[in-house]
């Protein structure tokens, strides 16, 4: 399998043949349109490239290049090529285009300038012919159309590349074409990655041997991270791409802090743009960068299995991601410190303002934030310092159900607003909130009592408040009180005190 940058002028004399599987060309003028920004905006200053996606073909026996996927973008360009070649006689296209069962596609293409009268006979001739009128209007909106179309040119055939993505002889094409078109699921930067680091000419001696170790091992992490357990207390959503992602995108940014050029972060596939490059200046080291890359995956892995399985920092850690922090950040508390210092430090920046909670209220933007913050920093709380053996906040169902505050009892009387100070304040999930909405406290614990008895998640503090775990006089068990109040408040208060200045730390 070759995986490589190509650039559009090293595709010259390369001839693509366009499958019966592929639908034909039909980019609309806002596609064209957004490529042809993209590619002028871009600077191409200090000899920086431009990546539009993974071109992924098969090689033929004659020599041509199936298309799998890439055909779009290849057209595109191709059609701009035909624009400059009547402003610079030199620009004709680098490559040619050949289609199974649209012939006549590939002559139209061929044939395409502004002497061209509209077909409409073809599909595929109405929508090469539009894209190449929309090309047209938008060179004649800059300010000189012919300087515009030989910078374009310039920075296409030098700057702007594909990946070029070769699939293995053994291969079936259409099963991959069907995997990045239906549903229109894109190749990931790890699949990528993955064919990049098993290229066998990475490897000096014993290919299959190594290339064997890495994915089985790349299968055990993309196993550990299908745990939503663990991938939740990580990230607050799912990952666009596959899970294996999130630890290249991390090493990704390291690698490219720490190279003599870096590569701009917004680029498209990032992260296989950087170790392609690393491995690309390894000069004969390859298989030492394959290594150590795949090294410091292993390590960055190991770092979150260790985090996850110390319950003491998986309860303070998966806080400080829930409440916006970074793992850039938490890297920089927790590597190189003694596991002490390590606690400290996360205490530290865990630590909120709680001295205030008997007159703390929700009545601003910011407030109603840091409530949420305490409450589910009560909920952790509760569970490292009061537990005789610690169980495991689940962020998973807390982040997918989307708890957040509700009122304990929803009025003061039958006439007076709702209470919002902090004592009348839990986490509750959004289905029942919108189940019991202005619900008595006696209503709200059935309700309460009912999602639990079923197996449903409910924090341990929340069922505490509406059990009245925190009342010191429980004659009355149906009611929320002033006293019952300012009692949670006092508990809440004790706990968190207990969490920062206790055994928590140790």
């Amino acid at each position: 399998m070759a995986i490589e940058k190509k650039t559009i002028g090293d595709l010259k004399d390369h001839s693509f043949f366009v499958p019966s599987y592929q639908r034909g060309y039909r980019w609309t003028e806002f596609e064209v349109t957004a490529l042809l920004d993209d590619v002028s905006e871009f600077s191409s200053a200090g000899d920086k490239k431009y990546c539009i996606q993974p071109l992924i073909v098969k090689k033929r026996e004659d020599g041509s290049f199936e298309v799998v996927d890439g055909q779009q973008r290849l057209t595109t360009i191709y059609i701009f090529m035909k624009i400059a070649a009547q402003e610079i006689r030199s620009a004709v296209p680098p490559f040619e285009l050949n289609y199974e069962t649209r012939e006549n596609s590939g002559y139209f293409l061929k044939s395409l300038s502004d002497d061209t009268n509209s077909d409409n006979s073809n599909i595929d001739f109405y929508h090469m012919g539009r894209a190449y009128k929309v090309m047209n209007k938008w060179l004649e909106t800059q300010p000189d159309k012919s300087v515009a179309i030989q910078e374009l040119n310039t920075k296409i055939r030098k700057s702007v590349f594909f990946i070029w993505y070769e699939l293995p002889q053994d291969s079936d094409p259409i099963a991959m074409f069907t995997k990045v078109n239906l549903g229109k699921i894109s190749l990931t930067n790890a699949e990528l990655i993955k064919a990049l680091l098993l290229n066998k000419d990475n490897f000096d001696t014993d290919a299959n041997k190594r290339q064997t170790e890495i994915s089985i091992a790349w299968d055990r992490i993309e196993q550990g991270l299908r745990d939503d357990s663990f991938w939740y207390f990580l990230n607050e959503k799912e990952q666009s791409g596959t899970r294996i992602d999130m630890l290249f995108d991390l090493l990704a940014n390291d690698y490219n802090t720490k190279a003599k050029n870096p590569i701009s972060t917004n680029q498209n596939y990032f992260p296989f743009l950087v170790f392609s490059e690393t491995l690309k200046n390894a000069r004969g080291s390859e298989m030492e960068i394959v290594n150590a890359l795949w090294g410091d995956v292993e390590k960055l892995y190991a770092e979150f299995r260790d985090w996850y399985n110390d319950l003491n920092k998986y309860h303070i850690i998966g806080y400080l991601i829930a409440t916006g922090s970074t793992i850039t950040e938490i890297f920089s508390l927790t590597r190189g410190k003694r596991k002490s210092a390590v606690a400290t430090a996360l205490l530290s920046k865990a630590k909120i303002k709680y001295d205030d909670l008997a007159i703390l209220a929700l009545d601003t933007k910011a407030n109603k934030k840091r409530i949420r913050h305490l409450l589910l920093l009560f909920n952790l709380a509760t569970l490292v310092c009061k537990s005789e053996k610690q169980y495991r906040f689940p962020f998973d169902i807390y982040k997918r159900e989307q708890w957040d505050i509700e009122h304990i009892h929803a009025t003061a009387d039958e006439t007076d607003d709702a209470d919002d100070s902090f004592g009348n304040l839990a986490l509750l999930d959004c289905h029942t909130n919108r189940s019991y909405k202005e619900a008595q406290f006696l209503d709200k614990r059935k309700i309460i009592i009912e999602r639990e008895s079923k197996g449903l998640f409910v924090p341990l503090c929340t069922k505490n408040v509406f059990l009245k775990v925190y009342s010191k006089n429980l004659d009355d068990m149906d009611v929320w009180h002033e006293k019952d109040k300012a009692e949670y408040v006092s508990a809440v208060n004790q706990t968190l005190n207990t969490f920062f200045n206790g055994r928590s730390g140790q």
